[in-house]
């Protein structure tokens, strides 16, 4: 089994709650599975998602239009998806659908294409690849399409909205994979979205077209031979992007959910419009739904299983940070009305929403396409109408740090959290099932940024090191044992203190604290006395804006040393570098050696023997541009290997160590800007790929430990916008 440097492992395992985040659990594991939300890799801003079985297997894949492509993710049948594959199609594709247009049984996709002025129709080769796409022109600016056999002839036909030029295209299809020249029809102001029903009951199939500036929806009834009445238009709100179809009442007639986004700055216009049908085409004035923050998406389906039709409503948030993307669930009664249900974060600007059995057990699944990103989300259903995401406990404003300890003796993991915004310490309490306690705030000093745990003056009991980033000093706070703490006791360190770590640098006995200082770029030492003082700060020159500071014995000498994570500068840019620091015994330490080669500006250091050859290596991740975590491996003798870089996801900001999936070795866990990326150890320095799931808003820290002491490894992040702590319980078949 992996282990970190014995001497980093005997000083910190002295305490035993601590010990538990370190030290391997024995069970073996298959795979990797967590109550959270799933998220994939697509390709460029996905905006759309559908879902068919492209490979012909039973199990319900996923196929995504992409700013630039289409991408096509295979389903393993267990919630989880096979690595992304890429297929040309236009440009600005912002919807797709799925069909079998040439007649030979396999699922194809047809595109719409924004900025390239076409649909794409990629007809299937049932083995889940595609042909190269087949373009057919529509107008200015197509937005959806839909599928349909509107003239009665047995193959497939496509309607597409046009934005821009405020109409309806319909392409007949020839059965072939081929589609005749466009017919237009004339609907609302910048039409959006588009559906295929029967709403005059005929059996000829008819549009619906939302339309976003003129605040409604246009109904046109099919003639059954291809062609289309005059639109006749219904009021359904500000906004209307999507619709989708229902029997909302029970009476046998189709009725309408239309997502209204309202417009810029308006307060309560944003919510899903309900208009029932009144079975000749006609609809009813609509009644007003509250979901999230701007609804762009809706979706029907079953989700408890009571036979009523209810709502999943993929809500875009704002372009800003403020109000993170979500998915409402709002549960049918039969009448026409919806009682209120759940909502799930998801990411920011939700697209497109739509249902499916991805575990195969049953219970309906969620899909949402992130247009801001590079990733699908998956929300596995129980059945219930609930569905599994990671439950979020509040913390204070803007936290920034997050680690876990047992503070009140207990025996069941706790959690500290560094508030920078609110200049506090939450302390979470562990109920020890994976819930947690309202939080209790302790003062420390001016936006802290990281804090570490350790047992400061001998008592065996838990204390807190904060670094502050603003007063230019660390506080520690002395623990009763009772999940209280003593007034903070702040002790100067460099300018602006951004990460804390704990290690015995002089052989004392006593555990002793580095700071990376930001604003100064160096590292303070500050040797600790055993009674929970410290000496005064001994400072060593780092690299540019170190950011973060993890402790190890580097060359094997018996002697903590340190590494630095150097963020570097953006204007001018300087992407920074890994700087380490031996440790000469005795509190002080040679000058840097600065190890090349991180990806673009380093902002979180981690330590661990990830080939297995009792060497210490190094975990970077690099929190601008590079979307990267940077491997060094350790030689022994101070200096270590050239950089091996791993893909974890938009912006990680920060990587912690532990064996979580119960092998033995090493893993990763990285908070990125969307959730939290997972790389397992394979025990010879390399790295299975990233397994995503999701957090709150924008997370910044991740800490693991068994928070329900069911001997799997969690995972608690420390969300920076949403000012929470997510949980992450490990439900790992084993």
């Amino acid at each position: 089994m992996t282990t970190l440097s014995t001497r980093t492992a005997a000083l910190v395992c002295s305490l035993p709650a601590v010990c538990t985040l370190l030290v391997a659990v024995a069970a073996q594991a298959q795979g990797l599975s967590f109550i959270a939300r799933r998220d994939f890799y697509t390709g460029q801003r996905p905006y759309s998602v559908v879902v068919g079985d492209f490979n012909g297997d039973g199990l319900e894949d996923l196929a995504l239009a992409n700013y630039y492509n289409v991408t096509v993710l295979l389903g393993n049948g267990d919630g989880s998806f096979q690595a992304p594959r890429n297929f040309a199609a236009g440009l600005g594709s912002l919807s797709a659908a799925v069909g079998d247009f040439n007649g030979d049984g396999v699922p194809d996709l047809a595109v719409a294409n924004y900025y390239s002025h076409d649909v794409s129709v990629l007809l299937g080769n049932g083995d889940g690849s595609f042909q190269a796409p087949r373009n057919f022109r529509i107008g200015s600016g197509p937005a959806s399409v839909a599928v349909g056999d509107f003239n009665g002839d047995g193959a497939l036909d496509l309607a597409v909205t046009d934005f821009d030029i405020n109409v309806v295209a319909v392409l007949l299809g020839d059965g072939h994979g081929s589609f005749q020249a466009p017919r237009f029809i004339g609907v609302g102001s910048s039409p959006y979205g588009v559906v295929v029903g029967d709403f005059n009951g005929d059996g000829v199939p008819d549009l619906v077209v939302t339309n976003v500036f003129s605040e409604n929806v246009s109904v046109l009834l099919g003639n059954g031979d291809g062609s289309f009445q005059m639109a006749r238009n219904f009021a359904s709100g500000h906004g209307s992007y999507s619709v989708a179809v229902a029997d909302f009442n029970g009476d046998g007639v189709p009725d309408l959910a239309v997502a209204n986004t309202g417009y810029a700055l308006e307060i309560g216009a944003d919510n899903v419009a309900l208009l029932l049908g009144n079975g000749d085409g006609s609809f009813q004035a609509p009644r007003y739904f509250q979901a999230g923050v701007r609804p762009f998406s809706v979706a029907v389906a079953d989700f408890n299983g009571d036979g009523v039709p209810d709502l999943a409503v993929a809500n875009a948030g704002t372009v800003f940070t403020v109000y993170l993307g979500t998915i409402s669930v709002l549960l049918g009664n039969g009448d026409g009305t919806f009682h209120e249900g759940w909502e799930y974060e998801a990411g920011h600007y939700l697209s497109t929403v739509a249902v499916g059995d991805f575990d195969g057990d049953g219970a309906l699944d969620l899909t949402v396409a992130i247009g801001s990103s590079v990733s699908v989300s998956v929300l596995l259903g129980n059945g219930s109408g609930r569905f599994q995401t990671a439950p979020n406990f509040p913390a204070g404003s803007f936290p920034w740090s997050v680690v876990a300890g047992d503070f009140n003796g207990d025996g069941a993991l706790d959690l500290a959290v560094a508030n920078g915004g609110s200049n506090d310490i939450s302390l979470l309490l562990g109920n020890g099932n994976g819930k947690f306690q309202s939080a209790r705030n302790l003062e420390a000093g001016a936006s802290p940024m990281s804090v570490a745990v350790s047992d400061f003056n001998g008592d065996g009991l838990l204390d807190l090191a904060v670094a502050n980033g603003g007063s230019n000093d660390v506080s520690v706070l002395l623990g009763n044992g009772d999940g209280s703490f003593q007034t903070a006791r702040n002790f100067a360190a460099g300018a602006s203190p951004m990460s804390v770590a704990v290690g015995d640098f002089n052989g004392d006995g006593l555990p002793d604290l580095a700071v990376a200082n930001g604003g100064s770029n160096d590292v303070s030492v500050l040797l600790g006395n055993g009674d929970g003082s410290f000496q005064t700060a001994r400072n060593f020159a780092a690299g540019t804006h170190p950011s973060s500071v993890a402790v190890g014995d580097f060359n094997g000498d018996g002697v903590l040393d340190v590494a630095v994570a150097n963020f570097g500068v953006l204007l001018p840019l300087a992407s920074g570098d890994v700087s380490v620091l031996l440790g000469n015994g005795d509190g002080s330490f040679q000058p840097a050696r600065n190890l090349a080669g991180p990806g673009s500006h380093p902002w979180s250091v981690a330590v661990g023997d990830f080939n297995g050859d009792g060497i210490p290596d190094l975990a970077v991740a690099n929190g601008r541009y590079s979307d990267t975590v940077s491997l060094f491996l350790g030689n022994g003798d101070g200096s270590f290997q050239p950089v091996r870089s791993l893909a974890v996801g938009n912006m990680p900001l920060f990587v912690a160590v532990g064996d979580i999936n119960g092998d033995g070795w090493l893993d990763l866990a990285v908070a990125n800007s969307l959730g939290v990326a997972v790389l397992l150890g394979n025990g010879d320095g390399s790295f299975q790929a990233a397994l995503r799931f999701g957090a709150g808003n924008s997370p910044v820290s991740v800490a693991v430990g068994d928070f329900n002491r069911d001997g799997r490894q969690d995972i608690a992040v420390a969300n920076q916008d949403s000012n929470n702590v997510s949980v992450l319980i490990n439900n790992t078949r084993r």
